[in-house]
């Protein structure tokens, strides 16, 4: 409150200096505008005397009575002049006259500022021949004082320089009022109301409460906030699912451990420990996932690259060859035409992941004897990549489609023992390579085939670079 006070205080203190020069300078130009018509009047006078000259019978020179008169008909200042010969000796007129500064030209006409007596004159001075001998120079200076340009240029002073700027100044300071009570203050309510609450609290703030222009603003901010509620939601409810999930396994370690510690026959001993092996497998498995699932949902802490999925794949199935063989199944591959490559713009350890949590979901859900198979495609028209595992298990009911990426869910029908996290594993992976993924039926409507689209390398590559842009330092 105190700052945006400050700021108030330095924007009219700003401004208040602004119209100060714009004065300033304003003034400088009316001066500038008032001089040049009474300058000219005053050339024009100095013209009108030198066609005025005659010479006197003991050779002098003066100016016609006649023309005498125009310089006395002003009520408002007094004009004087003054006839100087070439070494500025003054021969006629007021012998007062300001002296000359610098040099004239003939027929060019100069002006100055100078003194008469007490009073401030402005002086036009013209060099012309000499009535007397056309050889020589004689210079006409016609001086007047400054008392119409001093009234106007007080008068437009007041009117049209500093009367409007005081008001521009006096409408800024009400615009600036108003824009802090009908603006910044709710603002600065609004601000207070965020301040205060807990860090639990997301409620959206009131858009109703701010001025019109604010509203889409903090519907911005109360989109934001129900995004984050979620997400929030979405951590604690994987927190509780994981710790629901964890405490099994561990309450089944600790069971083994107090009956191995109780048991006396080494049979009996055994037997503990080896379930407790399993146990300890098991949780360490689902620890592992968790890991997994909570790390590819960061894909900025992953160095994306261009990656080989033919590589990716011959790599994975390659490690599940063993437990296929075990059951007799058939994990096959079916691969791009010869010399085709499909490049993906991500992490090799997360495709890896991937495809490994979907071959392994295949390979326990199809029966003894069945078969899984892996196969990539590229799309030669957007020049994407297609990724896809079939089996021939049971498949997931249409309805249970969806659902089945959400961490730790099983359908009603699942007999084989699993965490839950194999396919939401799949979906954040997928999601952090900007792929899109598909649950179908498999081959003549049995099985299930999940198949997943990664966009073409060079633009995953440029939403890549988009990202770090717009990622704080």
């Amino acid at each position: 409150m105190f700052t945006l006070f400050k700021y108030l205080v330095w924007l009219v203190v700003a401004l208040t200096c602004l119209m100060l020069a714009t004065i300033s300078i304003s003034e400088f130009l009316v001066e500038s505008a008032i001089d040049a018509p009474y300058d000219e009047k005053l050339i024009d006078f100095t013209r009108v005397l030198g066609h005025e000259l005659r010479t006197d019978a003991d050779g002098g020179v003066s100016v016609r009575p006649g023309a005498l008169q125009v310089l006395r008909s002003d009520r408002s200042d007094r004009i004087f002049y003054a006839l100087r010969e070439a070494d500025g000796q003054v021969i006629a007129g007021e012998a007062q006259m300001p002296p000359l500064q610098g040099g004239l030209k003939p027929g060019q006409p100069t002006l100055q500022n100078g003194q008469l007596g007490e009073e401030a004159v402005r002086v036009a001075a013209l060099q012309i021949p000499d009535p007397r001998d056309g050889a020589r120079l004689i210079t006409i200076q016609v001086a007047e004082t400054l008392n119409k340009r001093m009234a106007l240029t007080e008068a437009l002073r007041t009117q049209a320089v500093a009367l409007p700027q005081v008001l521009v100044l006096f409408v800024a300071i009400l615009l600036i009022v108003y824009g802090y009570t009908f603006i910044l203050r709710p603002m600065q309510v609004l601000r207070a109301q965020v301040d205060n609450r807990g860090s639990n609290d997301l409620s959206p703030p009131d858009p109703e409460s701010a001025p019109q222009d604010l509203r889409p603003l903090i519907q911005s901010i109360n989109g934001l906030m129900e995004r984050l509620s979620a997400s929030f939601a979405a951590q604690r409810r994987f927190i509780a699912d994981a710790a629901h999930q964890l405490r099994t396994p561990l309450a089944g370690i600790k069971s083994q451990t107090e009956r191995a510690l109780g048991e006396q026959d080494p049979g009996a001993v055994h037997a503990a420990l080896s379930q407790l092996a399993a146990g300890t497998e098991h949780a360490t498995a689902l620890a592992n996932r968790l890991l997994t699932l909570a790390r590819a949902g960061t894909p900025l802490t992953w160095p994306f690259a261009d990656v080989d999925v033919l590589a990716v794949v011959r790599d994975t199935i390659a490690e599940h060859l063993p437990q296929a063989l075990a059951r007799r199944q058939d994990l096959g591959f079916e691969g791009a035409p010869f010399g085709v490559r499909c490049v993906v713009h991500g992490d090799a350890l997360l495709l890896r992941e991937l495809l490994s949590n979907l071959i392994d979901n295949a390979l326990r859900y199809s029966p003894e004897g069945g078969a899984v198979t892996v196969s990539i495609e590229r799309d030669f028209r957007t020049d994407g990549c297609r990724l896809a595992v079939s089996d021939t298990g049971p498949g997931i009911p249409v309805a249970e489609r969806e659902r089945v990426f959400e961490p730790f869910y099983r359908g009603a029908d699942a007999v084989v023992p699993g965490t839950g996290l194999g396919l939401a594993i799949v979906r954040t992976i997928a999601a952090a390579h900007n792929a899109t993924i598909r649950l179908e039926s498999g081959p003549e409507g049995a099985g299930l085939r999940v198949e997943i689209e990664f966009p073409p390398a060079r633009v995953a590559r440029e939403a890549s670079r988009q990202d770090d842009v717009s990622q704080p330092a």
